[in-house]
């Protein structure tokens, strides 16, 4: 069989077909079984696979016989010409990645040297038009890990990095990319990647963050707090709620809290699993808290949400400040916590008041909540801009705006006459040094 396709010009081989061939190569025992023809020929089978056939397990195994027969060096052409195959990488996915990483890792290990194959296949799989993701994102975790147990985290790190950048690169392509399970399994997977030294983690964090962030504010709320409500599962929803806060932007934290407002069953569970698994997962409670009141919620309104168990008003409308009612009863000193700028949150609230975006915006009633709760922040300077809140709502002529500034005024109606006099008193003072000079 051997010789009548070794004197074929040109032959296409099935998957079976390659592997049964390599396999008799492999056997053979004549003399001439290392011979430049036979070498040759090793070459020809190997790139004359079917474009439309990746390479599964069994015949990459078979693969690495052959280079343990014939030497990697006579057939490298066959071996590249089977990886860098243009019509077989067109729908690239990360099943093929993979196996290619695998057979790769196990051919450097056999050749006690890098072959340079890898970058080649992480290169493919940056430019692969592939849609889905060509395997579940659980068996994703565990096909990482495993292979880290057997090749080790310095021979697998450029494998993750690529893994993570692909999920990025695919989670608008496809509705299974951007589901909360998916990103969830992502989230998983960084979290235990802190125990190893990875110099990319920083830009992977940055990109879960706004892909979680798109994938709570796509899915439905029953979704959602399906995957707030199992201990295991909620752990980790609430340690990607972490990295959303520390790395995403503010159209992240946007998605966030329309997220977590869009019903008093979503915010409460929400509220109650970041209490609940603080000390596991080794954050304070109430800085996260204070952060997501701060820098999500104060900007919200609940007007438009149905899913609040609250009368409506004669006008059709529902209370605008129902999420941050439900935040200040459990949680009634967050207002007082100063955070890393020197801010509290009348500071966040008060400045957000002239958005010029509605929805980002916070209402009066929002400012009358939170200055009940701390009446002493109305006259607490925001270090960031140094001016007092209702400095900071008198950006704009908005009715908001307006109504904000006279509340944060008659909260403490002295600040008024206190700027006046330090006006005058400086006025004196250069008066009189200007008479002295």
């Amino acid at each position: 069989m051997i010789k009548v396709v070794e004197k074929k010009e040109k032959s296409k081989f099935d998957m079976r077909s390659c592997e049964k061939l390599l396999q008799m190569l492999v056997r053979s025992r004549s003399q001439n079984a290392l011979s430049s023809d036979r070498v040759a020929f090793v070459n020809k089978i190997l790139s004359g696979l079917s474009p439309s056939v990746e390479p599964d397990y069994q015949l990459l195994n078979m693969i690495l016989a052959v280079v343990d027969k014939f030497g990697h060096d006579n057939i490298t052409s066959g071996i590249s010409n089977l990886l860098d195959n243009q019509t077989r990488l067109k729908e690239h996915d990360l099943s093929h990645f993979f196996q290619r990483a695998e057979f790769i890792l196990t051919l450097n290990k056999q050749l006690k040297t890098d072959s340079g194959y890898l970058d080649k296949t992480i290169s493919n799989l940056t430019s692969s038009g592939a849609s889905k993701l060509g395997v579940s994102s659980d068996e994703i975790n565990s096909a990482i890990f495993s292979r880290i147990a057997k090749h080790g985290w310095e021979e697998m790190a450029r494998v993750v990095e690529a893994t993570l950048s692909f999920l990025h690169r695919k989670v608008r392509s496809n509705a299974t990319n951007k589901s909360v399970p998916t990103l969830l399994n992502r989230a998983e997977l960084i979290w235990k990647l802190h125990d190893y030294p990875c110099d990319f983690i920083q830009t992977s964090l940055v990109d879960l963050a706004g892909d979680f962030a798109l994938a709570i504010y796509c899915a439905s709320n029953l979704t959602t707090t399906r995957n707030l409500k199992g201990d295991a599962t909620q752990k980790i929803f609430v340690k990607a709620i972490c990295y959303l806060m520390a790395h995403g932007t503010d159209e992240s934290r946007n998605r966030l809290s329309s997220w977590a407002i869009s019903s008093e069953d979503t915010l409460s569970t929400l509220l109650t699993a970041i209490t609940t698994h603080s000390t596991e997962l080794e954050y304070d409670a109430q800085v996260l808290l204070r952060d997501i009141l701060n820098k999500c919620l104060v900007q919200q309104s609940t007007t438009s949400s149905s899913g609040w168990n609250n009368p409506l008003r004669e006008d059709r409308t529902r209370d605008p400040s129902l999420h941050i009612q439900r935040v200040l009863k459990d949680h009634p000193n967050l207002p007082r916590m100063v955070d890393g700028d020197g801010r509290v949150t009348l500071h966040y609230a008060a400045a957000s008041s002239t958005s010029p975006v509605s929805v980002h915006r916070a209402r009066p009633e929002t400012i009358e909540h939170i200055l009940k709760a701390y009446p002493e922040g109305a006259a607490v300077i925001d270090p960031v801009t140094g001016l007092y809140p209702f400095m900071l709502a008198s950006g704009s002529d908005t009715a908001n705006s307006v109504t904000a500034t006279f509340s944060l005024l008659i909260a403490n109606p002295s600040l008024v006459s206190g700027i006046q006099d330090d006006e005058d008193t400086n006025s004196r003072k250069r008066k009189r040094s200007e008479s002295m000079g």
